[in-house]
């Protein structure tokens, strides 16, 4: 049974390198020109997103989420 996990990130490209280059994800899913890469391994889909993509839509209690990773500090 596959689990599915949507990470709201500032920087897809770099946060998709990381997880396929040096924690054996492999990439999945790639829409041209939208904000997204779907990555997996095993049983773990990663849906990553950044900002403009459809994660980052207003939650029912209309908070806006936040990016929890993708830029180093």
């Amino acid at each position: 049974m596959a689990v599915s996990v949507r990470y709201l990130v500032d920087d897809v490209e770099t946060v998709s390198a990381f997880y396929v280059s040096l924690l054996g994800f492999r990439e999945v899913g790639d829409w041209a020109g939208a904000p997204f890469r779907m990555l997996e391994r095993g049983d773990l889909v990663l849906w990553v997103s950044g900002p403009g993509s459809s994660a980052g839509r207003p939650m029912p209690t209309a908070r806006s989420p936040v990016p929890v990773g993708g830029t180093a500090s």
